[in-house]
C-alpha cells in the first residue's frame, strides 16, 4: 500500500513538470518574450567590412550567424572577420572551422549579445567542431534560451547535400529545446531539399516569401539563404531582407516572439 502511494506521488510531481516545463522540452519563456536573429553570408568581408558592420549596428541583431568567415588569410590582410564585426557590438562569438584557407581558416560564425553553451568544439582549438555542414549552440538571452544550428551547406553536389540535411533533421528531431533556429546558407537547388526538416521547422523563405538573397544568376533559385524555426513555440513578427552590394548575398533578417 505504501509503494502504491509513493507511486501516486511521482505521478502527480511528473505531471505538474510536465504541465511546467512541456513533454520533453526546456524551460518555457514567457509568452512575448522576443528576440532578432540576421543570418548573412559575407563573402569573406568583400573588401567591404566597415560597410557590414554598419549593416550589423543598423539592424542591432540579437545573434548573428555568419557564413564564408576568413580568419588570418593574405586577402583581408590577415585579419579576423568574426573579431571585426563583433568588437564593440557582441561579447560573445564562436568560429565555426571548416577548412584551411590560404595562410588562415576559412568557415561560419555566430555573434550574439548573450551567452553560448552546448558547444563541440574542434580539438585543440576553441573553434566550434563542425558536423554535415553545420555547427550546434544554445543562446542565452534574457528570458529565452534557443537551440541555434549554424548552417552552409555544400553546393558542389546535391547528394551530399541531401546528406547534410538529413542529418540536421535527425539532430533537430533530437533536440529537446522549445525553441529552435537553423539558419544559415542552405546552397538549395529546389525548396523541396526543406521537406526532410519540415516535421518540427518552418522556413521564412518559401516559394511564397521568395527573398532572392543571392546575386548570382549560376543557380535554380536566388533564395538560398533561410531561416527555419518552431512554429509551434515561436511567432515570425518580421522578416527583412536589406539589398545592397556589401557581399554577393543579402542578409536575412527576422524578429520573433515566443507564444
Amino acid at each position: 500500500m505504501k509503494q502504491r502511494k509513493k507511486w501516486e506521488i511521482l505521478l502527480v510531481i511528473s505531471v505538474l513538470l510536465l504541465s511546467l516545463f512541456g513533454v520533453g522540452y526546456t524551460k518555457k519563456a514567457e509568452p512575448g518574450t522576443s528576440f532578432t536573429l540576421m543570418t548573412w553570408n559575407i563573402l569573406h568581408g568583400n573588401g567591404m567590412i566597415d560597410k557590414q558592420k554598419e549593416q550589423l549596428t543598423a539592424y542591432n541583431p540579437d545573434i548573428v550567424l555568419l557564413q564564408e568567415v576568413e580568419i588570418g588569410t593574405r586577402r583581408i590582410d590577415k585579419s579576423n572577420n568574426m573579431t571585426d564585426l563583433a568588437d564593440g557590438l557582441y561579447p560573445t562569438s564562436l568560429f565555426g572551422y571548416e577548412c584551411d584557407y590560404d595562410t588562415g581558416v576559412l568557415g561560419t560564425a555566430i555573434l550574439t549579445k548573450g551567452t553560448l553553451d552546448d558547444i563541440e568544439y574542434l580539438d585543440g582549438t576553441e573553434y566550434a567542431e563542425i558536423y554535415q555542414g553545420y555547427f550546434h549552440t544554445t543562446v542565452e538571452l534574457d528570458g529565452i534560451e534557443v537551440s541555434v544550428y549554424t548552417v552552409h551547406l555544400n553546393y558542389v553536389r546535391s547528394d551530399w547535400r541531401a546528406q547534410q540535411l538529413y542529418d540536421l533533421a535527425l539532430d533537430v528531431d533530437a533536440d529537446k529545446n522549445r525553441y529552435i533556429i537553423v539558419a544559415g546558407d542552405f546552397n538549395l537547388q529546389d525548396f523541396d531539399e526543406l521537406n526532410v526538416l519540415s516535421d518540427r521547422l518552418t522556413a521564412v523563405n518559401t516559394e511564397e516569401t521568395y527573398y532572392p538573397t543571392y546575386h548570382g544568376l549560376d543557380w535554380n533559385t536566388q533564395a538560398i539563404d533561410n531561416i527555419l524555426y518552431t512554429a509551434d513555440t515561436l511567432n515570425v513578427d518580421q522578416v527583412l531582407m536589406p539589398v545592397n552590394g556589401y557581399s554577393d548575398h543579402n542578409a536575412l533578417y527576422a524578429k520573433f516572439t515566443a507564444k
